[in-house]
């Protein structure tokens, strides 16, 4: 047996189907290099994709963690009594829609002069959009609709000032925003979805979810700083068995020359 650049060769030495064994030890030398280096790079490329899977990772939890600060830091969401569960929090909302569709209608034909109000100055909603402005305002609680909830004992009536349209539809899209905004963050793993089912938002708990996603970004983000380290040791394995496969045909070549001379 002989030994090509500290790698063992016998008469059937093989590499990737090449009988070695037929080339000169300098041929020999460098293919077996070559493959080493091949490997150092195939390792490099695998840590690549790993450090950019945690990459993106990282992103994912920090963009959950933004949208969650944006829900706890915004002050009216706390107020909002919730739905119950994600299903009765989308069916509020298809009722608040339908009722800021009717709102609109409302200002649109106010303000073209085709609605008019009655004696004494009010507009009368509709039966089906009075019942779900009830319903929704009813469960969402009325400290949260002043412009619609209007009396001292707290029920209201189907009957607007135009003021009242105007701020109460402001109302309305305030809480259609939290609606879209929670239903969002249930549906996409931001925030559990049995923390629908509570009275509030239980904004000591998403502080908690922040947290601990920031933790899980900042452990990713030390995953990386791993995977750099081994990513340089192969990348530097690689420059080094490519340069040596370079320099055995260089030594060949120039021993082949001297030969040929002689």
């Amino acid at each position: 047996m002989t030994q090509i650049n500290g790698v063992g060769a016998s008469s059937s030495m093989n590499l990737d189907g090449i009988d070695l064994s037929s080339m000169s030890t300098f041929t020999a030398a460098a293919l077996v290099q070559l493959e080493i280096a091949k490997t150092n790079k195939d390792q490099a490329t695998r840590y690549i994709n790993d450090m950019k899977a945690q990459n993106d990772q990282a992103k994912r939890l920090l963009a959950q963690a933004d949208a969650l600060k944006s829900i706890n830091t915004n002050p009216a969401y706390s107020k909002y009594n919730l739905p119950g569960d994600l299903e009765a929090m989308k069916k509020t909302l298809a009722d608040v829609e339908y009722v800021e569709a009717t709102y609109e209608k409302m200002e649109a034909q106010i303000a073209a002069g085709t609605l008019k109000p009655d004696s004494n100055n009010l507009y009368k909603l509709d039966k089906t959009s009075n019942d779900k402005l009830h319903d929704f305002v009813n469960k969402a609680g009325h400290e949260n609709f002043p412009n619609i909830v209007r009396t001292a004992d707290g029920s209201f009536d189907d009957l607007h000032f135009k003021y009242e349209l105007d701020d109460g539809l402001k109302e309305i899209k305030q809480y259609k925003e939290f609606l879209n905004t929670m239903i969002k963050a249930a549906e996409n793993g931001t925030i559990p979805k049995e923390m629908l089912s509570k009275s509030k938002l239980d904004t000591q708990s998403i502080d908690s979810l922040i947290t601990s996603l920031q933790h899980q970004a900042e452990n990713c983000n030390s995953d990386n700083q791993t995977q750099m380290v081994k990513l340089q040791d192969k990348m530097g394995q690689y420059n080094a068995y490519v340069s040596g496969s370079s320099d055995m045909i260089k030594t060949g070549s120039q021993l082949q020359q001297s030969i040929l001379r002689n």
